[in-house]
């Protein structure tokens, strides 16, 4: 006997049919979604592992000619010396009549690389040390040298910050100097579309390089070549977090 004699009618058995297939479906459908789910735990697990990217001192200082110095007129030279946990970093500065030769330690408290927001947080560790000072005027370098010996002696603070800030370099905090780079990065399309791609969260410095801790942005991976993001930026808010013009808000972090 056929399946079809259990039935009075066609319609019976075509709607019997459906209802199997119907069931035959969907435990297959979840079967197969729960696969999908099993491989993209998989694939998340990896892609939201840090990555530890190593850059040699050389290129941090070809970097920082290409995008600090090379765009601030008043910027001579700026240059690192990297070590373990701090590094020292040497700035030639050329502005107002005033020739300075400056050097301070440093520690990186906090680096910040992606598609919103490009910074580096330093943490001052000893005051600035002048290898070389001149001035358009005596009457002018002796102000200068009083002017640091008061901050020196006085208010027991570093004038660095202040002079940063007045050259439109970076912003100071106490002892905590915010540099934003968006403003010299964000005209590189090349950088700007590999920050869509891997967001930089953390760094360290050791001896003769910096190390960058990484994390890949895959749902901007996945958006392959389209350029189309597979999840759009109102799905997910959390991720526009940061200041849209960082330059403007680089004396802390963004706070919404």
């Amino acid at each position: 006997m056929s399946n079809f004699d259990n039935f009075d009618n066609f319609d019976d058995f075509s709607d019997n049919l459906g209802y199997q297939f119907n069931e035959s479906f969907s435990d297959g459908w979840e079967g197969l979604t729960q696969s999908i789910k099993n491989i993209y735990n998989k694939t998340a697990d990896k892609l939201d592992d840090e990555l530890a990217l190593p850059v040699a001192q050389k290129y941090v200082n070809d970097a920082l000619q290409k995008f600090v110095t090379d765009n601030v007129k008043s910027i001579l030279e700026l240059r690192v010396e990297l070590h373990d946990d701090w590094f020292r970093l040497y700035c030639t500065v050329n502005a107002a009549g005033v020739y300075a030769e400056v050097a301070g330690n440093f520690s990186l408290v906090h680096a910040q690389l992606d598609r919103n927001v490009q910074r580096f947080v330093f943490g001052q560790l000893t005051y600035t040390d002048v290898l070389n000072l001149r001035c358009e005027s005596f009457l002018k370098l002796q102000g200068v040298k009083l002017a640091i010996w008061f901050y020196h002696s006085v208010l027991k603070k570093d004038p660095l910050g202040v002079i940063l800030t007045y050259i439109n370099i970076a912003r100071a905090k106490e002892d905590i100097i915010y540099l934003d780079i968006n403003r010299w990065l964000k005209k590189n399309q090349k950088i700007m579309s590999t920050l869509h791609k891997v967001q930089v969260n953390y760094g360290e410095v050791e001896e003769d390089q910096l190390i960058l801790k990484a994390q890949i942005n895959y749902r901007d991976l996945l958006g392959g070549s389209s350029g189309e993001d597979i999840i759009g930026d109102d799905d997910e808010p959390e991720l526009m977090h940061g200041p849209i013009h960082p330059v403007d808000d680089a004396t802390e972090p963004s706070t919404e």
